[in-house]
């Protein structure tokens, strides 16, 4: 491991870390785009280096140097020793696999998450969107977030894999606990992954049942042999489809919201061309990037990223909402425009490990967006628009609330 540099001590774990990540991201991607830092709690030599430059970034996340699983680059005694590296059950999800696993259980799942799929889900998106919006009307102010931006990516994951709504509730408390780890290096929580795992029991106990046309009934009845999962693949697949299948796109729509209506401008742009929607979600995805950090990496061997040596062993976090501002990437980062002539964004993560279910987020949050102008058109903020409400947590960014006037809906 890396332990004859000097580390800079990065307090990412603060309670106010979100409002003041970007001016910090700028000062180390100055300095140096791919920086060795460590938490205030960590030893020194235990830090681990930290990625802000757009180009280190993509580098970092199609490098296969750098393993998603810890087993591939740490002795037993070291993960054993790192809180990081401990997470239940992680080996059978693609989150924490390399190939030739990681490639087994993407295959599966693309199988299940077709062109299809999404497709037939576009209609009951817009139902749900035209649903939650009239209700929230009916008040002069609302929280859009518990209002709009969460209850519509549950209904469609709902949808997807076939959860009743009326776990619906359970599933958001849920959520807004595991997303408030305050950081990636921390031990994960049993207690969360648990639970998580339990709706995965459940709905797979419902759904040999009560088969249905959702994703864990496809999961459960494959159409080859080669790509039947274990229990404990299934599961742990099912976890991650739920944990990850409204968190983020719950941010997107409420940050897009919030960057919309805090620009008169692009909001009336919005309005007279709904077809701006797409444009306005790429840009949301590229300013307030719901990933803040992206799955730790670990080095195999040594290996070079944007000129820096890392050894073997060292732990290496990619933060894509720092490389999405990175100014040798996009002129003027800092601006939200929906006008900007799109240049490829790590929103969904790069390489091997890209979000697979980017096309179906893409198309949620379109149609949320299109629904919300075309509802809403006289939607205003009903707070400052430089003082987002951010929930606590690293690795997720997300508002905690976003008070709005609808106006008079239509």
């Amino acid at each position: 491991m890396t332990t004859q540099l000097a580390s800079t001590t990065v307090d990412l774990t603060a309670e106010d870390f979100h409002a003041t990540a970007h001016p910090l991201y700028d000062a180390l991607r100055a300095r140096d785009p791919v920086s060795f830092v460590r938490l205030p709690h960590q030893p020194e030599a235990e830090g681990f280096w930290m990625i802000t430059g757009h180009a280190a970034a993509e580098a970092a996340l199609r490098h296969r140097g750098l393993a998603n699983d810890p087993r591939r680059a740490l002795s037993p005694e070291e993960i054993a020793r790192r809180p990081e590296t401990r997470h239940p059950g992680a080996q059978a999800t693609m989150l924490f696999t390399d190939p030739p696993e990681h490639t087994r259980l993407r295959r599966v799942l693309t199988k299940a998450f077709t062109p299809r799929l999404v497709a037939r889900l576009r209609p009951a998106m817009a139902g749900h969107a035209d649903r939650l919006l009239a209700s929230a009307a009916r008040s002069d102010e609302v929280d859009l977030i518990s209002a709009y931006a969460y209850p519509l990516p549950l209904a469609v994951i709902g949808d997807v894999l076939g959860y009743p709504e009326s776990w619906h509730d359970r599933l958001r408390d849920f959520a807004v606990r595991a997303a408030a780890r305050s950081s990636p290096l921390d031990a994960p929580d049993g207690d969360v992954g648990a639970e998580l795992e339990g709706y995965a029991r459940d709905v797979v106990a419902l759904k040999r049942r009560e088969p249905g046309d959702d994703l864990v009934s496809r999961l459960l009845n494959p159409d080859s042999a080669d790509d039947r999962l274990t229990d404990t693949e299934l599961l742990a697949m099912i976890g991650l489809l739920t944990a990850a299948g409204f968190e983020t796109t719950a941010s997107v729509i409420g940050c897009a919201a919030l960057a919309l209506a805090g620009h008169p401008d692009q909001w009336a742009a919005l309005r007279r061309d709904p077809g701006l929607a797409s444009a306005a979600v790429e840009e949301t995805l590229r300013h307030w990037c719901p990933i803040e950090t992206a799955t730790m990496r670990f080095a195999v061997a040594p290996l070079d990223i944007a000129g820096r040596r890392i050894g073997a062993g060292d732990t290496v976090l990619v933060f894509p909402g720092a490389a999405n501002r990175d100014p040798d990437h996009v002129p003027d980062p800092h601006r939200f425009d929906i006008h900007r002539e799109p240049r490829g964004h790590l929103g969904f993560g790069g390489g091997i490990h890209t979000c697979p279910g980017a096309a179906l987020a893409r198309a949620e949050c379109r149609t949320a967006i299109a629904m919300l102008a075309s509802r809403w058109p006289d939607l205003r903020l009903a707070c400052s628009p430089e003082e987002p409400r951010w929930r606590p947590g690293m690795g997720l960014r997300g508002l905690r609330e976003l008070p709005v006037h609808p106006g008079v809906p239509r």
